[in-house]
């Protein structure tokens, strides 16, 4: 060792801790060295057992995660569907290309407007939900890759990929391995650290990043399964008990039961997720303490919070990897190269993350406010009631810095959590409505054909394990 080296120390095991030592080994510069200390990898419930991940990021960039997909390891994730949320519906949350306006007046608006105009028209989700093309594909169960055309309805597409985090994580371990990451600590007296890494799970969150009371719940009850159901997405019920979320692996899945230990008995948890999941075979299960938060500065000094050290939501709508893969995104714009650039870094860092997290925990506390234990939560805080306001008030969202969801995607969520606005652009006033509404018809119809020729999403994955 160069007495003039600076060592990256990992503590911890599983997939956040071979993430970071794969990324560090990548882009550290000479000089820098990565050691990942001696870890049993967490136990089933501890970090997630599918990872949600974009088709270009950081954790498929180090895994080739089409390659993980051609051996069978997971599959393409469209979105989530809310089971029984609001009388009885079933609501897709998903993300999609920005839909073209008519006559530059945005189509959120158009549909509004015919909703207000007849009283016996559909509501204005109902309205708005043939033009969602990416929710109908998702809760149609089948896929195709998005086409570059613009014209063309799968451009709308916006695909993520869906992998198993132990056959992730071992392949994230031979990527580290291979780039010269050491594993193990012989001597910690050896060790002087430029930086240290902590993506153990121990940490509880407080003050303003206990999100239990915004999120309602501080246990998990987590199973991995074979067998059920394995369409293409996140399914998510609100059940008497809890917040119940599936997420689907070749062969079977993994779903967990996130619920407040002051309500919820562990014996009804197992008996109200075992009716929810129904037949299915049990692998393995797992009850344990779960604290929902944020650490507000998990970049502090020469120590950084990953994973979920840094934040945890549960296994809910895929948030848990979506932050880690944003932590690890931006801790590659943040590297130091040398000790007095750490605090600016970490400065940056912190800012870029926690906006980030933020947002997404805002998003899921609009969701639960929306369920049926909506009210046993915290009310909504101040930037998610401005957007509750703003859309409520003019049908337009709030442009806050970071967030990682459109416009648009607050617009279809809200208005499918059966939020509707009093107003909407008056430039709406001055269009043809029955020019307008023909528009919209022409369009629906186009997403009726091109999903009645996409192919299933298990027929597509089988026809990319067969050219792989």
């Amino acid at each position: 060792m160069s007495v003039t080296e600076k060592i990256w120390v990992i503590q911890g095991g599983g997939l956040t801790a071979w993430a970071a030592a794969a990324l560090l080994a990548r882009h550290l510069p000479s000089g820098h060295s990565v050691r990942i200390e001696d870890a049993a990898p967490p136990a089933l419930g501890e970090e997630p057992e599918v990872v949600i991940a974009d088709p270009d990021g950081v954790l498929v960039q180090l895994s080739d995660g089409a390659d993980l997909l051609a051996h069978g390891h997971g599959g393409f994730f469209l979105g989530s569907l809310l089971r029984n949320w609001r009388d009885g519906r079933d609501i897709a949350v998903v993300e999609q290309e920005p839909l073209p306006g008519i006559d530059g007046v945005a189509l959120a608006d158009v549909v509004l407007r015919a909703a207000r105009q007849s009283p016996a028209a559909p509501d204005y989700a109902a309205l708005l939900a043939p033009l969602q093309f990416q929710a109908r594909v998702m809760a149609a169960g089948r896929y195709a890759h998005p086409s570059p055309d613009r014209q063309s309805p799968r451009s709308l597409l916006r695909p993520r990929l869906m992998l198993d985090a132990r056959v992730l994580t071992a392949r994230l371990r031979d990527t580290a391995l291979r780039a010269g990451v050491r594993e193990g600590v012989n001597d910690a007296r050896e060790i002087a650290p430029f930086m240290t890494l902590d993506t153990r799970t121990t940490a509880a969150f407080d003050g303003d990043g206990d999100w239990t009371a915004r999120l309602g719940y501080d246990r998990c009850l987590t199973v991995r399964y074979a067998g059920g159901d394995h369409a293409p997405r996140l399914d998510m019920a609100s059940l008497e008990e809890g917040l119940a979320s599936r997420s689907p692996l070749p062969g079977g899945g993994f779903a967990s039961l996130a619920y407040a230990a002051d309500r919820t008995t562990a014996d009804l948890a197992k008996a109200a997720l075992a009716a929810w999941l129904g037949d299915v075979d049990v692998a393995a299960l797992s009850d344990v303490a779960l604290a929902p938060g944020l650490d507000t500065h998990p970049w502090n000094g020469r120590r950084l919070a990953l994973g979920l050290a840094a934040a945890r939501f549960g296994d809910a709508l895929g948030l848990d990897s979506a932050a880690l893969e944003r932590q690890l995104t931006q801790l590659v714009a943040s590297l130091p190269g040398a000790s007095e650039q750490i605090s600016v870094c970490a400065e940056a860092y912190n800012e870029a993350v926690v906006r980030d997290i933020a947002h997404r925990a805002d998003r899921l506390h609009l969701i639960l406010l929306c369920g049926s234990q909506g009210q046993r939560l915290a009310p909504a805080g101040d930037d998610l009631a401005r957007r509750i306001a703003q859309f409520t008030s003019r049908n337009a969202g709030v442009g806050l810095d970071g967030d990682p969801y459109d416009g648009q995607h607050w617009t279809l969520l809200m208005a499918g959590l059966g939020l509707t606005p009093r107003r909407y652009d008056i430039q709406a006033d001055r269009l043809e409505i029955n020019s307008a509404m023909a528009s919209l018809g022409r369009m629906v119809m186009a997403f009726d054909q091109t999903l009645a020729a996409l192919p299933a999403h298990s027929q597509f994955i089988e026809r990319l394990r067969e050219c792989g």
